[in-house]
């Protein structure tokens, strides 16, 4: 069923992805270690049981609205460029991006008894700090100096989120492609695409820093722990038949089931297909689409992205090449396990971009810099020579046009 609230938007900003071999093509368009048709071609039940919230460190003051920080200053051997001492953060995993002396290589966080590693090179680092709500003192080692620096969490109040959602057949449990042997369960899928939630939630705020505003981002739906929810969505057709149809089928379907279920006005939902498959080098079940309330994304992906956020790094320098007698290339052509990981996750965020009415742009996101979503976070790429300081971020960035649209959304806070 074609549903209007759709069918308006997808005339608009709706992307299609087409297969015409086992490298998929498209039209136009952490650094972390824990110790403890008529549519525009594109570039690219629930959980259980929540547990407790966490208990806040201690109350957080909402300080004056950030100013772009842009430190360059070493105080002690070190300069945070992107935040302030003592702001407020209100999403859950700030990137930092550090400047230190040239010959420090390696930088040493610790905050909430855990400890976090972040390579520098020439004198630049990015860390991705998962923090804790309220206040949050963050100890900063770089070479034989260390500094205190605090950040506060502050969870945003806005009843505009997005839900994330994996749609499972009718007569299965929601398995992704993946090599033998390894765990391609649903709750394996759930973890996979949490980490990947988180990312493209910091990877926002991040991208609008980059433009000149202050980090701002949107809310995701989240546990009572905190944590993203990842909702399994049971669509009411089977594995079969969900493979014989094609991306706007597969849309209008999954538009349909959730109508039929838990809609909310106040959600933009973003779907990812756990049954993808890929059968005599022919992908099927597979779609990139996105407008209204609604973004879909396959799973093909998912074999090559991190579980756990201390697998970020590793997933996104992760060299093995994609064997086209298994798995297709989703990844412009690059052929790797990082470079799909990237492209997946960027093309993920371009298909919810468009549920917040962004059209397609020359640069950015909405254009086929989703490929280099990795970039926003990452200081190397396989490859690619140059150290990946800002300005090499390339793709990783909101085109001015997005920027325009997203200050002035609803969902963006």
């Amino acid at each position: 069923m074609n549903l209007n609230i759709n069918q308006e938007d997808r005339s608009r900003n709706q992307c299609m992805v087409k297969f015409s071999s086992p490298i998929l093509t498209w039209g136009l368009g952490l650094l972390i270690v824990s110790i403890a048709s008529s549519l525009s071609a594109c570039g690219g039940g629930s959980d259980s049981a929540a547990t407790a919230s966490p208990t806040p460190i201690a109350p957080v003051v909402i300080t004056k609205p950030e100013p772009l920080v842009n430190n360059t200053n070493l105080v002690n051997g070190l300069a945070i460029n992107n935040f302030n001492n003592n702001d407020t953060v209100r999403y859950p995993l700030p990137l930092l991006y550090g400047l230190t002396s040239s010959e420090v290589s390696n930088v040493k966080l610790e905050t909430a008894g855990q400890a976090y590693q972040a390579s520098a090179v020439n004198g630049v680092f990015k860390a991705l700090i998962p923090l804790r709500v309220g206040v949050n003192e963050i100890m900063i080692t770089t070479g034989a100096n260390t500094n205190k620096f605090t950040l506060n969490y502050l969870p945003a109040d806005n009843l505009k989120k997005v839900k994330m959602m994996i749609a499972v057949p009718a007569d299965e449990e929601g398995r992704f492609l993946a090599e033998p042997g390894v765990d391609n369960s649903l709750a394996a899928a759930k973890e996979k695409i949490r980490v990947q939630a988180l990312l493209m939630q910091s990877a926002t705020a991040e991208m609008m820093y980059k433009a000149g505003k202050s980090h701002i981002t949107y809310s995701l739906v989240e546990d009572a722990s905190g944590t993203p929810l990842v909702e399994t969505l049971r669509l009411p057709v089977s594995r079969a038949e969900l493979l014989k149809k094609n991306d706007n089928e597969l849309y209008d379907l999954i538009a349909q089931a959730i109508r039929n279920t838990n809609y909310d006005a106040n959600l933009k939902y973003m779907v990812t297909m756990s049954f993808s498959d890929y059968v005599a080098k022919k992908v099927l079940g597979h779609g990139a689409l996105g407008g209204g309330y609604l973004g879909i994304f396959g799973s093909l992906h998912l074999h090559t992205c991190p579980n756990t956020m201390s697998q970020v790094n590793m997933a996104f320098a992760n060299t093995q090449a994609i064997d086209l007698n298994f798995f297709p290339d989703d990844s412009g052509g690059r052929m790797s396990y990082w470079a799909n990981c990237a492209t997946g996750m960027g093309a993920s965020l371009h298909e919810l971009g468009h549920t917040f009415d962004l059209p397609h742009t020359p640069t950015g996101i909405m254009s086929r810099g989703f490929d280099n979503f990795n970039r926003w976070l990452m200081m190397r790429e396989p490859g690619f020579d140059a150290v990946i300081t800002r300005d090499k971020e390339a793709g990783a960035v909101w085109d001015p046009a997005s920027v325009e649209i997203l200050i002035k959304s609803e969902w963006i806070r």
